[in-house]
């Protein structure tokens, strides 16, 4: 029984390793996108400390407001770690501090109770990283073939484990929904929270203030039911990679639903979601280079 999990696990292994080039792209784009639309965080140190209420774990022991130097001090390191981290210098110990800032920077912000969903991408570089996306098309590549090395390959093992790290996150999303009556029939909790949004004078997604008359139960029922299936069943097909990037898309789909009701943008999820599909997408590309005429190859003549 033993040997058979040992033997599915490497399988899986080896099904999510990705290619170095594709990881090379990825980390790029990655550290692009911090330097683009970097999140700000010195709007923290405009609130009151009295609306200081951490959660419990890391951050339980912040009892006021950091101070403005501090938050400076991340936004710019998170700079810097992203200016390497494009550049692929030092990438195992950027990557590793790129997460710590990024996470140090959510878990001050989520003191004051309001917590989003993209704790995922802040952890792109700590599992990234060992799966080898600094080996190619870097600084340290090019010093490493400099010093007569020979570059390192992409490793899978990582991908699977964040493959379940991103299945146990959903689940924990879908497992309080259960508890909170999602379930229950005569309940429609996808419109409440399109009615709660536009009560408080949030503004709700392209599409649901248009959703929101729709009177049909069974719409509403079906739309409760598909995002506890979508957030709580990715873990179970984490061992059958095929399936697991099919429900992927699946849940792609159920975050172009939130953003359309909710107006909640999950476009960072896009950098999260990527890795799964190298192998897809590099088939795609070897196909496409295979069937292009070889440029050394001798002109036919009438």
């Amino acid at each position: 029984m033993i040997a058979r999990l040992e033997g599915l696990i490497v399988r899986a292994a080896e099904s999510y390793r990705p290619d170095a080039r594709f990881l090379a792209v990825l980390r790029i784009a990655y550290g692009l996108w911090l330097l683009l639309f970097p999140v700000d965080i010195l709007w923290i140190a405009a609130v009151p400390d009295e609306f200081v209420h951490p959660r419990p774990g890391l951050f339980g022991f912040l009892h006021s407001v950091p101070p403005e130097g501090l938050l400076i001090a991340l936004s710019v390191i998170r700079f810097v770690l992203a200016v390497l981290l494009a550049l692929g210098i030092l990438t195992l110990p950027t990557s590793i501090l790129m997460t710590a800032v990024m996470v140090t920077a959510a878990g001050i912000s989520y003191s004051f109770s309001k917590v989003d969903h993209f704790i995922l991408f802040e952890l792109v570089p700590l599992f990234l990283v060992f799966a080898g996306w600094g080996s190619r098309w870097s600084v340290d590549a090019w010093w490493r073939t400099r010093r007569g090395r020979d570059l390192l390959p992409a490793r899978g093992m990582p991908v699977l484990l964040y493959a379940m790290t991103i299945g146990w996150a959903m689940l924990s999303a879908a497992v309080p929904k259960v508890l909170g009556g999602w379930l229950d029939p005569s309940r429609q909790a996808t419109r409440g929270y399109i009615a709660r949004d536009i009560a408080i004078g949030e503004k709700p997604g392209p599409l649901g203030q248009w959703l929101l008359p729709l009177d049909a139960d069974l719409f509403w029922k079906l739309l409760d039911y598909a995002t506890i299936a979508a957030e709580g069943l990715l873990i179970v097909f984490v061992l059958t990679p095929t399936i697991y990037r099919c429900w992927i898309l699946l849940l792609a789909c159920f975050h172009t639903g939130v953003y359309l009701t909710l107006g909640i943008s999950f476009i960072d999820y896009t950098l999260v979601y990527a890795v799964f599909f190298s192998p897809v997408v590099m088939w795609i590309v070897h196909r496409i280079v295979s069937r292009r005429p070889s440029a050394t190859a001798p002109v036919q003549r009438a």
